[in-house]
């Protein structure tokens, strides 16, 4: 892209490269040839839902909603394996938090979930090779490669502009956002803000062409240790309710293991919350606040 480009033409040419690589790791899902590439899969369409999102009125305003719906649908069906995924990926590492009296349990439940991702991916794996799934993104293709039309304001501004007043309003809203989280805070504010700092950092490396080099990293590298503790957090909430889905009367010694795993998770969380102040109070400085406006302003 070039700075002076229209907004509308740039978020066309861009969505269509973001899609096509979301594309290339579909052969790799379907054949389950690694977990990453699922992971990839999903990581790349989540940038591509931002941009639609945060970019929307760029675009005509039916061509963007119906993008949306779209891309929500078909992202929807690979959350469940997703969810499996993670959890066996960590085996180990729950293994090591709890005694070796809980191992029996713990395999019970592993033998469980193997089952269920092996049918799981069978799901996805249809869905992806399916008709319905290639018209969708065929659809979806068509419409961004439709000429521009500029059919808003925004839509025949400079990319530039846009991406620059955009970034700004981002940091403003994660700003305002942060000042309201505290320890007693609610889960959910939390993993709201961690996802409105994962739009904010999807934006920059979407634009990171345009601007500084060296401050531009060295900002994304802050911006990334915010969202590892952020991550981290919300990865112990994530994982407690996965496993309260699996709590069984009728299996006593894989609901035990499962009861001990959640009181650890819980601890760990408890840890993490902690770090979360800390780490929103270390980036939100002065200093920081003049960095964004010296470098989107």
């Amino acid at each position: 892209m070039k700075a002076d480009m229209p907004a509308e033409e740039s978020v066309r040419t861009l969505a269509l490269e973001i899609l096509n690589t979301v594309e290339s790791y579909v052969d790799g899902t379907v054949n389950d040839l690694d977990a990453e590439f699922l992971h990839q899969y999903r990581v790349n369409f989540r940038k591509l839902r931002s941009l639609i999102s945060l970019l929307k009125t760029a675009l005509p305003e039916k061509t963007a909603a119906l993008l949306k719906v779209r891309f929500a649908l078909i992202f929807r069906r690979t959350n469940t394996l997703r969810n499996l995924d993670v959890f066996l990926l960590d085996e180990g590492r729950y293994r090591e938090m709890l005694p070796d009296s809980f191992n029996e349990g713990l395999s019970e439940l592993y033998t469980l979930i193997r089952k269920q991702r092996k049918e799981e991916q069978r799901k996805v794996a249809r869905y992806l090779s399916s008709k319905s799934y290639d018209a969708g993104i065929a659809a979806c293709s068509k419409k961004l490669s439709f000429s521009p039309v500029y059919e808003t304001s925004s839509a025949a501004r400079p990319i530039l502009n846009v991406a620059k007043k955009l970034l700004l309003n981002r940091y403003q809203k994660i700003l305002k956002m942060s000042a309201g989280i505290n320890a007693a805070s609610e889960d959910s504010a939390i993993h709201e803000l961690r996802i409105e700092f994962k739009k904010f950092r999807y934006l920059m490396e979407l634009f990171s062409g345009f601007f500084p080099k060296k401050r531009f990293s060295d900002l994304l590298g802050k911006i990334k240790k915010v969202q590892t503790v952020l991550g981290d957090f919300n990865d112990y909430s994530t994982q407690i309710t996965f496993l309260k889905e699996y709590i069984d009367d009728s299996r006593l010694e894989m609901s035990k293991s499962l009861s001990g795993l959640i009181a650890v998770l819980y601890q760990k969380q408890a840890g993490e919350r902690k770090k979360v102040g800390a780490a929103l109070e270390d980036f939100f400085t002065k200093k920081m606040s003049g960095e964004i406006d010296s470098i989107f302003g």
